[in-house]
């Protein structure tokens, strides 16, 4: 049975998807989570997984064999999307920052702290299918600064 679900995932992922192995645990589960957006809207473009974001192709310091390098990150708690988008430099003022959740129909997920130990953060990576279209469980957040003030005085 479990080699009949190792062919049935491996036919509905990306071709690239041999490069690594998915990890234990790697489950569909719907999670709500943030997602910063390059593109400033709910597209396909501001939903891209790391590698191919990258052309897929390794960067300098890419360890191949890395699950994390082939997801779509998004986090669980706003104030490390936050975090994420004040040190990356791609990402200017205003933030566009979308929510929404992990749908199942879209590709597996696991809490990267499950995974990596060391990481406390509310990171969640996202193993795409291929022609996942992840961005139609999101909408954009109006006004992030204004979202993540209401969200730390509890309101949201």
């Amino acid at each position: 049975m479990i080699r009949k679900d190792e062919d049935r995932l491996k036919r509905m992922f990306p071709a690239y998807f041999e490069l690594f192995d998915l990890p234990e645990g790697a489950r569909e589960e719907n999670i709500t989570v943030y997602r910063a957006c390059k593109t400033w809207k709910c597209d396909k473009e501001s939903f891209t997984p790391t590698f191919e974001e990258q052309g897929c192709r390794y960067l300098e310091g890419d360890d191949p064999k890395d699950p994390g390098l082939y997801s779509l990150s998004t986090t669980e708690k706003p104030k490390h999307i936050k975090r994420f988008v004040t040190f990356n430099s791609e990402y200017q003022k205003p933030y566009k920052i979308a929510i929404g959740y992990t749908d199942k129909s879209c590709g597996l997920v696991q809490r990267t702290r499950e995974r990596v130990k060391k990481r406390k953060n509310s990171h969640v990576d996202w193993w795409l299918y291929e022609n996942a279209e992840p961005y139609k469980f999101f909408e954009m957040i109006d006004d992030f600064e204004s979202y993540y003030e209401e969200y730390k005085r509890g309101g949201k």
